[in-house]
């Protein structure tokens, strides 16, 4: 065909294509007739069929040719890889058109038949709306499908889902159809998926297909994630060893090998490797020295007995003589089961001195796992291992000595453990009066205190629990009851008058408790989960009993509650995500806080009850922000950030606020509890930018709390020292009131 501007020709006029069989194709060659350089393009036209870039039944090589000079022509290479129209059969025209931007008032047209044998009943349309679809374990979801028919008459269709278990689908995974003429019907397959375990995070394909009779098989593809879920338990089996490991050891010199049992118990969907990294701990323990300052004593009054000197000098210096110890683990790296256990072996050597004491040794064990974002519990394990002297240290020092050692040694030991923590401690609580104080411990302790002008009296223990405690909070009313948190996902209340604990309840086994906050009533309780899970639990008597809970899509480390009647509850974490619940509407609303990376979180929260719209945060970035929520809880405008400073290069761990919202306490890293004096606002006040610092602790500061009574300030703080201490000050300049 000859135009003014463009020749074309076309290698054939007719071609045919079996559905469902191989590509055909033909070739078009185009002649610049015009005086211009220009590039060519070529495209298909059949009715009903799609056109331009959303055609998708044939394709063309190149799919724009270079700017060829007058005279110069190009070759195109089509393909017809698909019906122009599903479950068409017969004689088509198709229309190719050559057309030039540079000459957009010429284009060349020429058209060739296209056949396409079948026994004339045309297939179903079959399409699917959403092709990705992402869930998590034990969680419903819906397939939508659109079928539509392109027959005269009425036709039995079969749809089938294939790729996917199909026990995931209660309803069934194929559905018999009767399509009238042209009708367009839209099915739903329902999934759900089940539990975490029996469901392996991965992105899995399945197909949908029409089968029609006589007509040829259509399908269409998605894809479906199961997104990761649960936890990885890590730990060492036993954490005490010693050299020799068998009683009676000692007489084998060669005895210099223990051996522990690492284990993870994979309670996550997600296959992956993990590995145990293994390092050697400098650190002394305080019994140690305590141990050497009794021989001291010892040694002055074993002289009465004139023993020579020479059987008391080897014993101390022989405490330093002993190497690091050598490890191996084996194997290296191992696939994890699917909720199963999988064990590593840890073999540590140490060779054994001749003389002195026992020697303690401390390992550290990590747990590393290739997929970060399944948390492993107790990732870390701290080993100790006890190496004993070829000659035993009773036959060094005699039966007398080691009586009045031990006797000392222990009676010193057990009136420190019975009055302090023995691990870090992780929660801290003034009662309404501030005359007394609870604490909780990873060493699974519940602690009273009774508050002595500038320090604390211990009362004893509340309670000896079997897993760590993460929170206590009082009972709002009277303050006669606390509620606690562990580790393992329990929450239980404790009565302070009787001493007895109403029986546990849990919204999720092994789903640490972060947070606990009572409702001004004390009727209600909110706990927030490192799952992610946030419970509104109703307290009726000695029962208690899930009102309604969300879950939020990060690991929660603290609750507040917030707004005026406390109509709201703050929810903080991981990826320094802060949501508002409002507790009326049931809805989730989410304030932006900036940076929200993987390696963001938020450490604690907190507000106060008289300034109920001011919202204090803290964060491991060590930075402090006060918002002004009554912007986003009233009309749903952006929450007001009405300060904010970097408290210290590390992270801060806890903040707390006086009732009246004037006065600020942080904790942090660095092991410093700091006082802030707020103004009105709840902005620092001028003359107190940089805090007044109160507390200074030689490791990290975990936990904090201030009350304000008359003209002073009460704050108290748990550290990684295991102590919990108090200090009392005199209440800083404020215009606040």
């Amino acid at each position: 065909m000859l135009n003014q501007l463009i020749t074309t020709q076309i290698s054939t006029k007719e071609i045919t294509f079996e559905p469902g069989g191989e590509p055909v194709s033909f070739d078009v060659n185009v002649v610049n007739n015009s005086d211009h350089f220009a590039t060519f393009q070529v495209e298909l036209l059949a009715a009903g069929a799609k056109t331009g870039k959303n055609s998708n039944w044939y394709n063309i090589y190149p799919e724009v040719c270079t700017k060829k000079p007058p005279g110069d022509s190009t070759q195109f290479s089509i393909r017809i890889i698909d019906s122009p129209k599903p479950g068409f059969t017969g004689l088509m025209s198709v229309t190719v058109r050559v057309f030039s931007l540079e000459l957009p008032s010429s284009d060349s047209r020429l058209v060739i038949r296209l056949i396409i044998p079948g026994t004339g009943s045309a297939a179903p349309q079959i399409d699917l709306p959403n092709q990705e679809f992402k869930s998590y374990p034990g969680e419903n979801l819906e397939i939508s499908v659109f079928l539509e028919s392109f027959n005269q008459r009425a036709s039995k269709v079969t749809l089938r889902l294939l790729g996917l278990d199909s026990s995931w689908f209660p309803n069934g995974i194929e559905k018999r159809l009767l399509l009238s003429e042209g009708e367009k019907i839209k099915e739903v397959f329902e999934c759900q998926i089940p539990s975490t375990v029996e469901a392996l995070s991965d992105r899995y394909t399945f197909t949908i297909e029409a089968n029609q009779s006589e007509a040829p098989l259509v399908h269409v593809q998605g894809y479906l994630t199961v997104l990761p879920e649960g936890f990885i338990d890590f730990q060492c089996i036993p954490l005490h060893q010693k050299i020799p490991e068998k009683p009676g050891g000692w007489r084998d010199r060669n005895a210099d090998t223990a051996e522990y049992t690492l284990q993870f118990d994979n309670q996550s969907n997600l296959r992956q490797q993990a590995s145990v990294e293994v390092s050697y701990l400098e650190k002394e323990k305080k019994t140690l020295d305590l141990r050497f300052g009794i021989l001291d004593s010892i040694k002055s009054k074993i002289r009465l007995f004139k023993q020579p000197e020479t059987v008391n000098e080897p014993i101390p210096n022989s405490q330093s003589q002993i190497s690091s110890p050598e490890f191996e683990v084996m194997p290296e790296k191992a696939d994890l089961k699917e909720g199963g256990l999988t064990q590593f072996s840890l073999k540590v050597r140490q060779k054994r001195p001749w003389l002195g004491w026992t020697k303690r040794k401390f390992l550290q064990a990590k747990a590393i796992t290739d997929d970060k974002r399944i948390e492993v519990h107790n990732d870390t394990q701290s080993l100790e291992l006890q190496v004993a002297p070829v000659i035993p240290e009773w036959l060094q020092l005699g039966g007398f000595c080691l009586v009045v050692l031990l006797s000392m040694a222990l009676s010193n030991w057990l009136l420190w453990r019975e009055q302090q923590h023995t691990d870090t401690v992780s929660t801290v609580r003034f009662n309404g009066l501030g005359e007394e104080v609870v604490s909780g411990s990873n060493d699974q302790t519940i602690r009273r205190w009774r508050v002595q002008s500038n320090q604390l009296a211990p009362l004893g223990v509340l309670q000896k629990a079997d897993k760590a405690v993460r929170v206590v909070r009082y009972r709002p009313v009277n303050n006669d009851k606390v509620a606690v948190g562990f580790e393992n996902g329990q929450i239980q209340l404790f009565n302070l008058l009787s001493g007895k604990a109403e029986p546990p309840f849990t919204a999720r086994i092994d789903d640490r408790v972060f947070d606990l906050v009572f409702t001004k009533d004390s009727r209600s309780l909110f706990s927030g989960h490192g799952s992610g899970l946030v419970v509104h639990w109703k307290l009726d008597g000695a029962s208690s009993r899930i009102f309604r809970k969300q879950q939020v899509g990060f690991a929660v480390n603290a609750l507040a509650l917030v707004g005026e009647a406390d109509s709201h509850l703050a929810i903080a974490g991981r990826f320094n995500q802060l949501t508002l619940w409002d507790l009326k509407t049931n809805q989730l609303h989410s304030v932006s806080t900036g940076s929200s990376t993987n390696k963001d979180y938020i450490f604690t929260i907190a507000s106060s009850d008289s300034k109920p719209n001011l919202l204090v945060t803290g964060d491991n970035q060590g930075t402090i922000k006060i918002w002004n929520l009554h912007p986003c809880l009233s009309n749903k405008a952006k929450c007001e950030l009405v300060d904010e400073w970097t408290a210290d290069s590390q992270a801060v761990r806890a903040v707390a606020m006086s009732s009246d919202g004037c006065y600020l306490a942080s904790a942090g890293e660095n092991g410093q509890a700091k006082l802030w004096s707020l103004n009105e606002q709840g902005e620092r006040s001028s003359n107190n930018l940089t805090g007044e610092v109160l507390i200074n602790s030689a490791k990290p500061l975990t936990s904090i709390d201030i009350i304000r009574i008359q003209k002073e300030i009460l704050v108290t703080s748990g550290s990684e020292e295991h102590l919990v201490k108090q200090q009392r000050v005199k209440q800083l300049p404020s215009d606040c009131h």
